[in-house]
């Protein structure tokens, strides 16, 4: 008998109310330390073209950037795509979320209204980890999509825009850091924050502000290499769940109308946002605008847990100077449990900076587009 994976998996996803975890995702560990931060090096992999082969498959379209951008409402602790940031389309939760902004001037509660009522917005990438010892042994040579947030994506967009290295003492990522001839290696670090993962040490490392291959020596990419590692990347449009009409207006019946039997405390992502906070006790539902006057509540995040290894890593013999990526031996064909060598950078010394409420980035974001209307 044959069976549609992708109906199967779809069906599956629904059936456990968003908590499916995906083993070809990356998923940061809850950071314990403020200081003292957990740390992963990857490259950011290029975006799919239409034609593009994938291990899965023929690519059938062609990402508008390196990233997907998608949003989710997150209520009960489960996820529901936003059609505002989906496709523009318009979206009741977010509408009311500005209505009540417009009318509340007081910040501490305009924080409260976004937590509780704005989605949360994620950038969908693929990422390539290198056999870097700081690495965790199971990612070491995998290819994984990434979910990132505001920060990582605020940092990764300074980087293009910067036209060069900058300072000679203290060189930075510049331009098209995710071609995979000549890219950029990204340290993500993760320190505690209040019950929340922050990212906002996180930084390209680069010893002289010059790309290496992401497979090669510098300035001699590897070419049958590159060719073996993007065959790896995911396609990313089966990876996010497109936003669905009736979904959304059935939760804003539910958050609105306090419809108990489909709803009860609110969640929120736990990476720079809220995690999984709770807005009501129990299976009391309050009213949007009793809501948004309560201090939401947050629980600590349950660690996720990590898949086994996958047979789609890229073997290597651990990393070397920072001049290069290891050779791909010619000899015999690339498959998808071997893996290239890569470059090492001394490590990046963490510097935790001042502390900052939670989801700051996205707050502030989100009220700039209320100044022209409070200043009418």
């Amino acid at each position: 008998m044959a069976y549609d994976v992708e109906a199967i998996r779809k069906r599956l996803k629904q059936s456990i109310g968003g908590k499916f975890n995906d083993p070809d995702q990356f998923r940061p560990d809850s950071a314990k330390s403020t200081s003292e931060p957990i740390k992963y090096r990857f490259f950011i992999l290029p975006p799919l073209s239409e034609g593009d082969v994938l291990k899965t498959g023929i690519i059938g379209r062609t990402m508008d950037q390196f990233f997907i951008q998608h949003a989710d409402h997150w209520f009960n602790n489960r996820p529901t795509p936003c059609p505002r940031m989906w496709d523009n389309k318009d979206c009741p939760i977010c509408q009311y979320g500005f209505d009540l902004l417009r009318e509340e001037k007081d910040e501490n509660a305009r924080r409260d209204i976004i937590k509780n009522w704005m989605p949360t917005t994620y950038f969908l990438v693929n990422i390539y980890f290198p056999k870097w010892d700081g690495n965790p042994e199971e990612l070491r040579g995998k290819v994984k999509f990434f979910n990132a947030s505001k920060t990582c994506f605020d940092q990764w967009t300074a980087a293009l825009l910067r036209d060069d290295k900058g300072d000679d003492e203290e060189p930075q990522a510049h331009g098209i850091f995710f071609d995979e001839n000549a890219a950029f290696l990204y340290q993500l670090e993760v320190l505690r924050q209040g019950r929340s993962n922050s990212y906002k040490t996180s930084k390209f490392v680069t010893s002289d502000g010059i790309p290496v291959p992401m497979v090669g020596k510098r300035g001699e990419p590897n070419l049958k290499g590159i060719d073996t590692l993007l065959k790896l990347r995911h396609n990313l449009w089966e990876k996010v769940e497109a936003a669905d009409d009736d979904k959304i207006q059935r939760l804003y019946k539910v958050m609105t109308e306090g419809d108990v039997n489909n709803g009860g405390d609110a969640g929120f992502d736990d990476d720079e946002t809220v995690n999984e906070a709770q807005a009501k006790k129990d299976k009391e539902v309050k009213k949007p605008k009793d809501q948004v006057k309560e201090q939401v509540k947050a629980k600590d995040k349950v660690k996720d847990k990590k898949p086994k290894p996958a047979e789609d890593e890229i073997d290597d013999d651990g990393p070397i100077d920072d001049d290069t990526t290891s050779k791909l031996p010619d000899k015999k064909p690339v498959k998808d449990s071997e893996t290239f060598d890569d470059i090492d950078d001394d490590d990046a010394v963490a510097d935790a900076g001042g502390k900052s409420d939670v989801g700051t980035a996205e707050i502030d974001s989100l009220m700039s587009q209320l100044i022209d209307d409070d200043d009418e």
